[in-house]
């Protein structure tokens, strides 16, 4: 039985997130304010389920959504620090918006704590480091699979597509849909292909799933400014929203990603889209590092927001301008 989504807030928990306190501690947060579409990766999810069920909730309610990349996919990247080169100056993990770069007291060397690395890019970003470079991988189909051979009820997979390779993206969709049968979305953005070579790739990704998945619903979410440390503007928002605009017209069911903040909902309620709006590091930054009745307000409001576009136009979660009732209730 496969489900069609029915809310158009999706939480991103970070699919190199491997840190399950925290990834959990942002989901039930989450949860207590609405929000019932959980994304994160594999290794996560039967923690996630487990916690949800301690919780009183009931996971018929929840989508829960593997993420899995293809291999060269920037989500699916760990960046690294080499302590020879590393002079320790810290100025990569000012902004590191998962924490997860370290000092070592004894060495005073920076290291990463792969856990938390998401492989943004923002340490590079920063300083340009030559002592920072990035791996590659895809190990989280080895745990998609292991995950569904545990038995664990998955609702969905997010297949993130955006690389240049369409050979690769080809062979590691096949390789999801060998081991999964369900709903599936795919993650990719406008920089790779002309437009007209994307909506081939997608429907070509799309007849491959319905081949052997002719009842579950396939998605395509455009993804815009994808990791860019939670940036609250609205030109970080705008080119999920255009790409999305440029899809309407074949017919995917959208989800847009990259860049989405508190400015998204409205943004493309004007540009004429509805899609589900997928949340990353912008959602779990305004939560991080406040009280818990502030972070409750931010998660409220956003989540508000995102099922009423526009309501929120005006109220600034950075400065935490307080909101009105109509949120609180």
């Amino acid at each position: 039985m496969t489900l069609k989504i029915n809310t158009k807030f999706k939480l991103i928990l970070g699919l190199g997130n491997r840190d399950t306190k925290s990834a959990i501690d942002t989901a039930l947060l989450y949860a207590n304010v609405g929000v019932r579409f959980f994304d994160a990766s594999p290794e996560i999810l039967p923690q996630l389920g487990n916690a949800l069920l301690k919780a009183g909730y009931n996971r018929d309610e929840f989508i829960l959504c593997a993420s899995v990349p293809s291999l060269g996919d920037i989500h699916g990247r760990k960046a690294n620090i080499s302590s020879v080169v590393c002079s320790g100056c810290t100025l990569c993990s000012k902004d590191c918006p998962e924490n997860a770069i370290l000092k070592d007291k004894k060495t005073g060397k920076c290291s990463v704590d792969s856990k938390k690395c998401i492989g943004c890019g923002m340490c590079k970003k920063l300083t340009n480091c030559y002592a920072i470079s990035f791996e590659y991988g895809n190990r989280e189909l080895n745990c998609l699979q292991e995950l569904i051979q545990s038995g664990f009820m998955l609702d969905m997979t997010e297949f993130h597509a955006s690389i240049s390779n369409k050979k690769q993206i080809l062979k590691d969709f096949r390789d999801i849909l060998s081991v999964f049968k369900g709903d599936i979305s795919v993650c990719i953005n406008r920089r790779q292909f002309p437009l007209e070579d994307t909506v081939k790739l997608l429907s070509e990704l799309k007849r491959l799933f319905r081949l052997g998945n002719p009842d579950a619903n396939f998605y395509v979410q455009a993804d815009g400014a994808s990791m860019n440390g939670g940036a609250s503007g609205k030109d970080s928002t705008l080119e999920c929203i255009l790409f999305a605009k440029e899809l309407v017209p074949y017919g995917f069911d959208l989800i847009i990603s990259g860049g989405t903040n508190i400015n998204t909902p409205k943004m493309a309620k004007n540009a004429g889209i509805d899609p589900v709006i997928a949340y990353g590091t912008y959602a779990r930054k305004i939560v991080s590092g406040v009280s818990k009745d502030t972070a409750l307000l931010r998660a409220k409001e956003l989540f508000f927001e995102t099922e009423n576009p526009g309501y929120a136009a005006d109220c600034s979660i950075e400065n935490d301008i307080e909101c009105s009732a109509a949120v609180k209730c």
